[in-house]
C-alpha cells in the first residue's frame, strides 16, 4: 500500500505539556513517575515561555511549557495539558515540505533556547486540532544539550529508570 504523501524522516523527541508553574507540575508528575532526570527551567523568548525536560525514557521526553507573561495565544494549552509532538530533524525545510503538502499550516521558524539555539517550526494539522514541531538537532546533539543543563539533584545517567 503506497502513502498519499511521504513520511517525515525524524525522530520522536517529545510530547509537550502546557503548565501553570514547571515545578509544582514536576512535583506532581515526577516522584510518583520515578522520574528523576529533568533539565533547568530554560526561557524561550520568542515563544513567550520557559520550559523543562523530563526524560522519560531514553532519547524521548516530556516537555513541561509555562508561560513567562499573560500570554493569549497559549492559554488554551493550558486547559488541554498536552498538546504537541515534536520530531528532530536533519533538514527542517524539506521535512515541513512533507506535512505542508499533507495539508498542514506552517507558523513562523524560530530559534529556540531549549535546543541550544537550533531552528524550531511549529506546523498545525489540517483540521486544526494537533500540532507537530520540528527541532532542526540530532538526537546526540540534544543529548548533550540536556546532560549540560541538568537541574541540580537530578539523578546521574547511570541513575535513569528504564
Amino acid at each position: 500500500m503506497s502513502l498519499p504523501y511521504e513520511a517525515l524522516n525524524a525522530t520522536p523527541h517529545h510530547v509537550g505539556c502546557a503548565v501553570a508553574a514547571i515545578d509544582t507540575s514536576y512535583a506532581t508528575y515526577g516522584p510518583v513517575l520515578g522520574l528523576t532526570r529533568r533539565t533547568r527551567e530554560i526561557e524561550v523568548p520568542d515563544q513567550g515561555v520557559r520550559v523543562c525536560f523530563v526524560e522519560l525514557r531514553d532519547g524521548f521526553f516530556l516537555e513541561l511549557v509555562a508561560p513567562t507573561r499573560e500570554h493569549k495565544k497559549f492559554a488554551p494549552y493550558l486547559k488541554i495539558g498536552f498538546y504537541h509532538l515534536c520530531f528532530l530533524v536533519a533538514d527542517l525545510e524539506a521535512e515541513a515540505a512533507k506535512l505542508l503538502t499533507a495539508g498542514f499550516h506552517q507558523m513562523p521558524h524560530f530559534a529556540s533556547e531549549a535546543f541550544a539555539g537550533a531552528r524550531c517550526q511549529f506546523l498545525m494539522s489540517p483540521d486544526d486540532m494537533h500540532l507537530i514541531e520540528l527541532a532542526e538537532m540530532s538526537a546526540h546533539d540534544f543529548q548533550a544539550h540536556f546532560e549540560r543543563n541538568l537541574f541540580e539533584g537530578s539523578a546521574t545517567a547511570s541513575a535513569c529508570p528504564g
